[in-house]
């Protein structure tokens, strides 16, 4: 017999359906209202899920956001065929739509605005939305690099920043980002970094 005990967890098991219930409810609730207009009390309803078991999972409305948004970008399918450009841009426009459809940009600002107070919301929102989105271009990058088809001291971090700086920019400049235009701007990245 073995010395040392193993301990069952406490309480029961997380049933995944009301995870993925609540999740899908909070992106219908965020595309419906936004971050800001979104409530914890009509998603409980919608999803009839009490409250209480909604705040056992996550902290505030900002950590079940996150968490509804990052499932969204679980589902998007491999990032690469083969053609850079079409890779990139295909990248850009996941990250836009994102944005644009699950109120992404005013929570992602909320969270901006209470860095200071809330560190652990913005490196939630880093770790679990923009880090992989990250990667998946950095790959890309890399990837081309070692095909030769950029230059071999291109820094794949910082042109992966570049591309997804493009999104903000856009916005604050109030320019709707389109196929055409995500594909404008990484042609223009990309050719700065060619071989």
């Amino acid at each position: 017999m073995s010395s040392v005990l193993q301990r069952r967890p406490v309480g029961r098991p997380r049933d995944p359906a009301i995870d993925r219930a609540l999740l899908t409810t909070t992106l219908a609730e965020m595309a419906a209202h936004g971050f800001t207009g979104m409530s914890i009390d009509r998603i409980s309803e919608r999803a009839g899920i009490g409250k209480p078991a909604i705040y056992r999972r996550f902290a505030d409305k900002a950590a079940l956001a996150i968490a509804a948004l990052a499932l969204v970008a679980v589902g998007e399918g491999p990032a690469a065929t083969g053609d850079l450009v079409e890779d990139l841009t295909r990248q850009l426009l996941l990250a836009n739509g994102n944005l644009e459809s699950n109120g992404s940009v005013p929570l992602l600002g909320a969270l901006l605005a209470e860095r200071d107070r809330q560190p652990g919301l913005i490196a939630m929102y880093r770790e679990r939305l923009f880090r992989p989105r990250a990667e998946k271009i950095v790959a890309l990058l890399k990837d081309a690099r070692l095909r030769g088809e950029l230059r071999p001291e291109v820094d794949a971090e910082a042109a992966s920043l570049l591309l997804l700086g493009f999104l903000a920019a856009s916005y604050v400049a109030d320019r709707p980002v389109d196929d055409a235009g995500a594909r404008a701007a990484v042609r223009q990245v990309i050719e700065g970094l060619r071989a």
